[in-house]
């Protein structure tokens, strides 16, 4: 059973959305692990899809250099042996991420053997390699961060002009721009895709009015943190806010007015809780916000200060706007239904108790949980 009162404070931490962030997804090892809709997730599973159509391209590539390497030299070769070797561990990965959900090699060094092996093969005579290469300049600009995937373009690119040699303005030259420009056309397509493509996620996960994320966002969040304290013992707490009186607002002032203390109250919010945080808007004037890696008791002291900092922001002239703030951690919850009704509970009580109030729903007495231990080092 975990202390309650055992928690280490990352509050005042900077939150770890980092390009290490990007490059740990890029090597992880169980592709269903996510369960979240997190923007860095949503990128994770996008190029897990294009990994998994690139992979049949990339065995077919080296698959054909081994082959036309065996008919023109009749032996065993260092790139023969370079090339089995590599169609050997993508038929391997193929074959584990299609069966088991598994990588056995992640993407970056599956597209960097193959494109050693198809630039090596144009190197010592190939003349149909080209095509491959084109292809694996458009997986890498799909499976990269921009910036890098026109780095490594480039740096392709560079490789297969090595691997030609020097003709001049003949063939190899001709033909090397022709699968640059090309390259850049279909990178330049993808982007516009990408960008409409997150555009649209963005309707579907954010309120149109404050920017917060919507209540269909909410319930993967919570479950997915549940099943992080379950396996991980990682902790994580819910604030409630509702604001006081807000219909008296809206009906004295007009909704443009109360639309305004709304956008103001997020402003002030998202100012506080870090990048690792997550603010919802569940309805009219109730918000959510889900705090990572803390427990009640800091959650109280960050409800505290944001109840504290809301009712001093003179939002309306002449008028205090103050909220009711319910807190709930996971540590005392079943379900994620059962957490949203526990906080939103504890809200309730907060308003019970005169609003303005922050009150915390304290777990039953029976563990609620099966985890074991302490809290894991490296948190």
């Amino acid at each position: 059973m975990i202390n309650r009162d055992q928690e280490i404070s990352l509050y005042d931490a900077t939150g770890f959305k980092s390009s290490a962030r990007f490059w740990r997804g890029l090597l992880r090892t169980d592709t269903g692990a996510s369960q979240s809709f997190e923007p860095e997730d949503v990128q994770h599973e996008r190029r897990l899809i294009l990994y998994r159509l690139l992979l049949p391209v990339m065995l077919c590539a080296t698959t054909m250099v081994l082959i036309e390497g065996l008919l023109v030299a009749l032996s065993l070769t260092i790139l023969n042996v370079f090339a089995g070797l590599t169609s050997l561990l993508l038929a391997v990965t193929a074959y584990r991420m299609f069966r088991h959900n598994k990588m056995v090699m992640p993407p970056v060094m599956a597209l960097l053997i193959t494109l050693i092996t198809v630039v090596w093969s144009v190197k010592l005579g190939s003349i149909y390699q080209e095509l491959w290469i084109f292809l694996l300049m458009i997986a890498l600009t799909a499976l990269l961060p921009l910036a890098a995937g026109l780095v490594a373009g480039v740096l392709t690119l560079v490789a297969l002009v090595w691997a030609h040699g020097w003709q001049g303005f003949g063939g190899g030259f001709a033909l090397d721009a022709a699968i640059f420009s090309t390259w850049l056309l279909s990178l330049a397509m993808m982007q516009l895709q990408t960008r409409q493509t997150d555009q649209l996620a963005d309707l579907a996960l954010t309120d149109p009015l404050t920017g917060a994320y919507n209540r269909r966002y909410l319930l993967p969040q919570t479950r997915r943190h549940l099943a992080d304290y379950h396996r991980y013992a990682r902790l994580s707490t819910l604030l409630l806010l509702d604001i006081d009186y807000f219909k008296r607002i809206n009906d004295e002032m007009g909704h443009v007015e109360g639309d305004r203390v709304l956008k103001a109250l997020v402003t002030l919010i998202d100012g506080r809780i870090r990048g690792a945080d997550m603010l919802f808007r569940l309805g009219g004037e109730e918000f959510v916000v889900l705090l990572s890696e803390v427990g009640a008791q800091t959650a109280r002291k960050i409800a505290d200060d944001l109840r504290s900092k809301i009712a001093a922001q003179e939002v309306i002239q002449d008028r205090r706007v103050t909220v009711s703030i319910g807190i709930c951690d996971v540590t005392a919850v079943d379900s994620a239904e059962d957490w949203l009704l526990r906080v939103d509970r504890a809200m309730y009580e907060a308003k019970r108790k005169g609003r303005d109030q922050v009150y915390i729903e304290e777990p039953s007495p029976r563990d609620p949980t099966n985890v074991k231990g302490t809290i894991p080092m490296w948190r």
